[in-house]
């Protein structure tokens, strides 16, 4: 690599669709800079890796025998999923988090089961950065990995979820608005830290036996990306923590340029209207048959990303769906974008000018879902509230709510005139130079 030579870039992720989306989009950009983009990942998302033409590297060829890498989701994960769907169709976020303490639950069971599969994950990425030395590594991960603390060359961590942690706000999951009396933010921030802490305590175990010194969630030694559109940010509470910068949109190119309408509903009248609940909230059938049950009475049309077990939700006579949707290229030509609220979601609608309802789930999405509301550009229906007369309603107040309308076609305009890419990539190429800013 010469000064202005072309780089050679190292990008790793979580396995969720959503973490993998959004460096692929990074990805994307730096190689329009000509530099060589490398994936490291799990094997069942190779063919997504390749389709966007990145020399693909496989985890599991360079794990240790004695940590085996997880190359799917959690073999509970339905079970998992399915305990905390029935909790979150009675309670509030608070109240969930209140009763997993009391309970004793074992909510934090996916999130400790991830930190556990990462040992094998840590293995493969250092003997990986030692065969290939890349100039810089980019990783979108939920904890800072300690891989990443002992690699030889910089790390950049990649945040795809809501950056409301980056500021001195509501805490991430509470799903408060900033509108909302600070006392009510300390009051779930407390109760986090203590359902967090068997957490933090395996994320140490795991800094230990790589003999690294542990570093906290959103630990960015250099420099950080969050990926976040910037008239969404949270630019009232200042700014976010050291050494952090905003990436408006990090947007994949769509794997066709083109979603050909379904025969099934290109002569049916109504609106078009997409539905997507996310690719882990997909695996329970009882959700996704919730949501698309009411509509079945609708005057509108509409297209249903079914998910893994698509073939258990019945589709009636005014849907269309399938397990995968190219949801780039779907979205110019939908009306409005019924989402779980998954910060790339949120990115990829608001930059097609499309409004939202959204319907939070866990982790990130109550945050999104009431910035959503806060600035104008769609509403929020909580599954603890949820009825299908509520969905109903919805759908027509947006389509025919003008406000909302014009909100989302502003921030869609400021979305395409954003020159934060160029911003973020001249940062990563001087780092990756220079091993510093």
């Amino acid at each position: 690599m010469d000064e202005k030579g072309s780089l050679k870039v190292l990008m790793t992720s979580m396995i969720g669709l959503g973490h993998l989306n959004a460096c692929i989009g990074i990805g994307s950009l730096l190689r329009k800079r000509g530099h060589q983009v490398y994936f490291a990942h799990f094997d069942v998302n190779k063919e997504v890796i390749e389709k966007h033409g990145f020399h693909y590297i496989s985890l599991c060829e360079y794990n240790d025998k004695n940590y085996p890498i997880m190359n799917g989701m959690p073999p509970n994960l339905a079970k998992m999923l399915e305990a905390r769907f029935k909790m979150a169709t009675k309670f509030s976020p608070l109240d969930i988090l209140k009763k997993s303490i009391e309970s004793d639950s074992g909510a934090d069971e996916g999130l400790v089961f991830i930190l556990e599969a990462a040992k094998g994950e840590n293995c493969a990425m250092l003997n990986i950065i030692e065969k290939i030395k890349p100039d810089v590594c980019l990783v979108d991960h939920l904890w800072t990995m300690p891989w990443t603390v002992k690699a030889s060359c910089p790390v950049i961590p990649v945040w795809s979820a809501s950056p409301v942690d980056l500021y001195n706000g509501p805490p991430m999951g509470s799903g408060y608005s900033l509108h909302e009396p600070p006392q009510l933010w300390s009051e779930y921030l407390k109760l986090k830290e203590k359902f967090e802490q068997n957490i933090v305590a395996k994320a140490k175990e795991l800094f230990t036996l790589f003999d690294a010194e542990f570093k906290p969630q959103l630990y960015a030694k250099q420099l950080g990306i969050y990926i976040f559109p910037g008239p969404l940010d949270y630019h009232e509470l200042g700014s976010p923590k050291e050494n952090w910068v905003r990436l408006d949109s990090s947007i994949r190119a769509p794997e066709t340029q083109n979603f050909e309408l379904p025969e099934k509903l290109k002569d049916k009248p109504g609106k078009l209207i997409y539905v997507s609940m996310g690719t882990v909230a997909s695996v329970i059938p009882q959700l996704m048959e919730m949501i698309v049950s009411p509509l079945a009475k609708s005057r509108h049309r509409f297209i249903v990303s079914t998910g893994v077990y698509g073939g258990a939700i019945e589709l009636h006579d005014n849907m269309w769906g399938d397990k995968y949707i190219n949801q780039i290229a779907l979205l110019p030509k939908v009306d409005l974008f019924i989402t779980h609220g998954g910060s790339n979601s949120l990115v990829e609608g608001l930059s097609a000018g499309k409004p939202l309802i959204v319907i939070p789930q866990f982790g990130d999405q109550p945050d999104n879902a009431q910035r959503i509301v806060d600035l104008g550009l769609g509403v929020r229906i909580n599954l603890h509230e949820f009825s299908g007369e509520k969905l109903s309603k919805a759908i027509e107040d947006v389509l025919n709510n003008k406000e909302i309308h014009s909100n989302v076609a502003r921030v869609s305009e400021e979305l395409k005139r954003t020159d934060s890419r160029d911003k973020v990539i001249s940062l990563i190429e001087q780092l990756a130079r220079n091993k510093t800013l």
